[in-house]
């Protein structure tokens, strides 16, 4: 491996070297040649020329990303890396400014040709001037260093020494939210974690938001919204979005009135009544996006077997490199014995799938690309037990996504669009996690499944999956509406507030205020990254797995004996046939083309992933019937814990006093009037009607071309999951637009 001196060395020298290059090449002139001729130039400029050097800056910007992410202490290496994405994005600007955005490619003859250039012509942050991209930079780099450096003090001693004391977000404190079951502990460490991360930040994110409107606007965009939404080649793809969420919002309405109502059987003091949405620090997760930690509380046969296999897991993998490193080869097993690639070298000696003793690192799980078609790596700190071994099997899905697109331009180096390099994993997950599969490895006795056993193995996916769903949606609605100006900057907090509480049924337990940011401190706001693109992979993977269990005979609707929740595609060559129609395009042709020639539908559709909990939907119904709760909450119920600015207050102050950890069901802790009783069923305001666009997560990997990706690494569990967030995010994105090559094929965080 170079040495740090050694990337900087190169990237400098690099960087004159195409500078002065492109000062030679005068702007191409198609004036005085035929039409043939002047695409048969732009081809070998394109082809040649630009894939070379691109591909070159962006693997030195990758190699200098990953030596910061995996050592964060070192400030060398974090000034490295800014320099290293500043002159990547610079590199990609040049070429646009001074041949690409010459070329009128729309009347070139060769598809391919004109789908690079159409990208390669958005060129998203590396449009802003030198002074305003180094600001961009720097903004990413503090947001992600706030995000990444955080730690609070345990409640039992909140005057700690933070140096020495101080409790990291992963997995200290995830695990607190997740394991105990004391609110008011709970509510300490919800508010504690918020203080340290996207309150530092809420000035800082105006700034961003401005930079990043501005990038937009240098694009011939109207906003950073509508830049994301670019990859994703739909106009109408908010109505979309939408459209699907219709489809599935009652689901989660059924799963969301259950959880209340066992809830309130344990947190009785936590409520004020039957509709008041839940408080989110009693939801087992940092943000509330996964419940599965309630699950020995909504379990709904207890008697009955459980599915955790991190026991048998614990007994199989020991915890060190060597013991993950098998974990890991088990896991891409699944793949080659679905005739895939072999990925071992993603797991090797240059990987890192332990969490260092010696060095602070993003442990945020992610797999990256250094775009050279050889070098794929996951960086996780990985710990044995259930959930992150699903985590292993997202992030190699994102591997075999890079090999098996590698050879293609480094413009197509990317998921089809960005929910597809999301899914991928998640889609092995699904088979792998069955009770089937799970007996055929040796974690459970049988994999048999009745009526009650199924219904707890159900109870356990929809914690996970379907909890998920509207926080996957409501994301990047809130930060559109921040980005189109539809919402206020200076009620950032009561937006965030009341979009949590319409869409998702969540509120607060403590006091916020306009001094807080707390959709900040979701490591996603901070690292730039777009969120629909895992509310997109949760919705198709259900799609494609239902596609590859019909072609793998391990589904038949008419027969009980096959039903979809258990199916195990494991070693069935059609539906490796069918992965790699799925995989092999890259980001070469529509998604709705890609989606289409592998299973046969061109639209995004919930009916499958509620075709899949079905047996769960009527047991729940039964519980409603039963005992009588209901599934609506009221919609306004935040304004009781939120405190509006007086007239003369600033904004932003980390010290804000306003904030308390007083019993949110108390009214004598809460000011203005008590909310207006009002009820919805399911989630009252679809974020899609906002203007703006649902935005393309970006920070996809692989895509050069994508405006929308950032540079840094981070994957995740879906693979994405925010649990696995780990301490901090990486100067990612600093690249954002131009970039998208190097953060694409760098990272894919996780949900």
């Amino acid at each position: 491996m170079k040495t740090l001196l050694g990337i900087t060395v190169s990237l400098l020298w690099a960087l004159v070297l195409l500078e002065a290059s492109l000062l030679q090449q005068a702007p191409p002139d198609c004036s005085t040649i035929t039409p043939e001729e002047c695409e048969a130039q732009a081809k070998v400029f394109v082809e040649v020329t630009y894939e070379a050097e691109i591909s070159r800056m962006c693997q030195q910007a990758v190699l200098a990303d990953w030596e910061y992410n995996t050592d964060l202490g070192d400030p060398d290496k974090e000034q490295a890396a800014t320099e290293a994405n500043i002159a990547y994005s610079k590199s990609i600007f040049d070429h646009w400014d001074n041949v690409l955005r010459h070329y009128n490619y729309t009347d070139f003859i060769e598809e391919s040709l004109k789908r690079q250039l159409k990208f390669l012509n958005i060129v998203g942050t590396a449009a802003l001037n030198d002074a305003d991209l180094t600001q961009y930079n720097t903004i990413l780099a503090t947001m992600s260093r706030v995000y990444g450096t955080g730690k609070i003090c345990p409640f039992a001693k909140q005057d700690c020494d933070l140096a020495t004391e101080g409790l990291n977000l992963e997995p200290e404190i995830e695990a607190i939210l997740s394991t105990s079951r004391d609110p008011a502990e709970l509510a300490y460490v919800w508010e504690a974690w918020r203080d340290v991360s996207g309150r530092q930040i809420r000035e800082t994110y105006k700034d961003y938001i401005a930079l990043s409107n501005k990038a937009a606007e240098a694009n011939g965009l109207p906003n950073n919204g509508d830049l994301w939404l670019a990859r994703y080649e739909s106009p109408d793809f908010r109505t979309q979005v939408a459209e699907v969420w219709d489809t599935v919002k009652g689901l989660y309405a059924e799963l969301y009135g259950y959880v209340r109502f066992k809830l309130r059987e344990t947190y009785p003091g936590e409520f004020a009544d039957s509709t008041d949405p839940i408080p989110a620090h009693i939801l087992g997760n940092m943000w509330a996006q996964s419940w599965e930690s309630l699950y020995p509380l909504m379990i709904p046969h207890p008697d009955e077997p459980g599915f955790d296999v991190t026991e048998a897991l614990k007994n199989k993998f020991n915890s060190t490199e060597e013991g993950v490193r098998a974990l890991f080869e088990e896991a891409n097993f699944f793949f080659t014995d679905l005739g895939l690639e072999d990925m071992s070298m993603s797991y090797g000696e240059d990987a890192v799938i332990v969490r260092p003793e010696d060095r602070d690192v993003v442990c945020h799980a992610s797999a990256w690309d250094f775009c050279d078609r050889q070098d794929f790596r996951i960086k996780m700190c990985t710990n044995v037990n259930q959930e992150d071994y699903a985590t292993v099997h997202h992030e190699l899905g994102h591997i075999q996504y890079f090999l098996m697109y590698k050879d293609k331009p480094i413009t197509f180096r990317d998921g089809s669009n960005p929910g597809f390099h999301e899914a991928i994993g998640d889609v092995i997950a699904l088979s792998v996690a069955t009770p089937k599969h799970m007996a055929k490895l040796g974690y459970l006795d049988s994999g048999e499944l009745n009526d009650t056993v199924t219904e707890n193995f159900l109870m356990q996916k929809a914690l996970e999956k379907i909890a998920f769903l509207p926080f996957g949606y409501l994301i990047d609605a809130y930060r559109w509406k921040l980005f189109d100006g539809s919402a206020s900057l200076d009620r950032m907090e009561y937006e965030w507030l009341k979009i949590r509480n319409e869409i998702q049924g969540v509120r607060p337990p403590v006091r916020r205020s306009e001094g807080d940011f707390d959709a900040g401190a979701k490591y996603h706001v901070p690292g730039n990254t777009p969120y629909i693109r895992y509310f997109v992979s949760f919705i198709i993977q259900f799609q494609i797995h239902k596609a590859l269990c019909i072609a793998a005979n391990e589904y038949d609707p008419e027969d009980l004996e096959k039903p979809l929740y258990n199916c195990d595609i494991g070693g069935n060559p059609t539906a490796g046939n069918i992965m790699k129609t799925l995989l092999q395009k890259g980001f070469s042709e529509n998604w709705q083309d890609v989606l289409e020639a592998a299973i046969g539908t061109r639209e995004m559709d919930g009916s499958a992933i509620v075709e899949y909990f079905s047996p769960l939907t009527s047991y729940l119904q039964r519980q409603r019937a039963q005992h009588g709760y209901v599934l609506e909450w009221k919609v306004d119920a935040f304004e009781d814990y939120y405190t509006a600015p007086t007239e003369g207050t600033t904004t932003g102050n980390p010290s804000d006093p306003t904030t308390t950890t007083g019993n949110p069901s108390d009214p004598t802790t809460t000011t203005g009037n008590p909310s207006d009783p009002t009820t919805t069923t399911g989630n009252p305001s679809d974020p899609t009607t906002t203007t703006g666009n649902p935005s393309d997560p970006t920070t996809t990997t692989g895509n050069p071309s994508d405006p929308t990706t950032t540079t840094g690494s981070s994957t995740t569990s879906g693979g994405p999951r925010d649990n696995k967030l780990s301490t901090g995010l990486i100067i990612i994105g600093i690249i954002q637009g131009c970039t998208i090559v190097l953060v694409h094929m760098l990272w894919k965080p996780s949900y």
